[in-house]
């Protein structure tokens, strides 16, 4: 009697372990057709795009079901940059432009950001900003951007900066070079634009907003040395601030600036930027 109950419960457990397989089975078949078929279906259009700009579309709807939207509004006209962006997406996030290893061609191009979105990730539980730009001649087509890669003309408060260049002896924030100090920390990017028709040459956009071509830019690098990339740690660990961070990196890569008139300007990438812990300082020679 022992022995048939022992075959009933090893026939049961059997039959419930090989409908278990093939329904695991049947799912993954199921999935591997979605993702064929998102990487298939494609317009003529996208393929075309595909075809001139050298990048690859694809389409997922799992990627579509991982984001929650929280809220969309939109924003006036706000002329942004872009660095360290590989992949731009659709507003459902259905499709994604992959630009890869050719990622440097968006670099020095301006955009014009038009909407602005919260996301929820539903797989790493954080919430993501993301910006909507128009399309122009370099992007035929409108698509959103984290903002890890933009770079936005106002990244920290004016009140930031005068704290920051308290630090520097007789230093004075001077609202003519904070655009010299913005054009260099949107110019100098991780990527070449050299070979880009449409990237904005930096000397041109400089005397345009400048007026004068003896200038010169610092750029503190958080990855410099060993001392700058523990100050770094520090930093986005939250065991100094920013003023504090500044101050010590200012000493240890600069040292000092030949400023005619002790006018700088600054700009500093903001917290969510790919470049955060970067700063650029712009001032005019002696």
């Amino acid at each position: 009697m022992k022995c048939l109950k022992y075959l009933f419960l090893v026939i049961t457990f059997s039959l419930v372990l090989m409908f278990s397989i093939n329904v695991q089975a049947n799912l993954f078949v199921k999935q591997s057709n979605e993702r064929a078929n998102d990487t298939t279906q494609l317009s003529n259009y996208e393929k075309n795009i595909m075809e001139k700009y050298n990048i690859n579309i694809d389409k997922s709807t799992e990627r579509k079901n991982k984001y929650k939207l929280l809220w969309r509004k939109n924003i006036p006209n706000k002329p942004v940059y872009l660095t360290s962006v590989d992949s731009l997406y659709s507003q459902d996030f259905l499709t994604r432009y992959y630009y890869g290893k050719d990622s440097s061609y968006l670099y020095g191009i301006p955009y014009n950001a038009v909407e602005e979105e919260a996301v929820h990730n539903k797989e790493d539980n954080n919430n993501y900003i993301f910006y909507k730009l128009a399309k122009n001649t370099n992007m035929p087509y409108s698509a959103w951007v984290l903002n890890y890669g933009t770079v936005f003309e106002q990244s920290m408060p004016k009140a930031t900066y005068e704290k920051m260049l308290a630090t520097i002896t007789n230093a004075k924030l001077d609202k003519t070079l904070q655009k010299g100090a913005y054009i260099a920390a949107r110019h100098f990017v991780d990527g070449n634009t050299s070979e880009d028709s449409l990237a904005e040459d930096y000397q041109d956009a400089i005397y345009q907003n400048i007026r004068v071509d003896n200038y010169g830019q610092k750029i503190i690098n958080p990855n410099a040395d060993a001392y700058s990339k523990r100050q770094f740690q520090l930093l986005n660990n939250r065991k100094i601030r920013y003023i504090t961070y500044f101050k010590r990196m200012f000493q240890h890569q600069i040292k000092d600036l030949n400023t005619c008139g002790n006018k700088v300007g600054i700009y500093a990438y903001p917290s969510s930027s790919a470049l955060y812990g970067r700063i650029v300082l712009f001032y005019i020679h002696k």
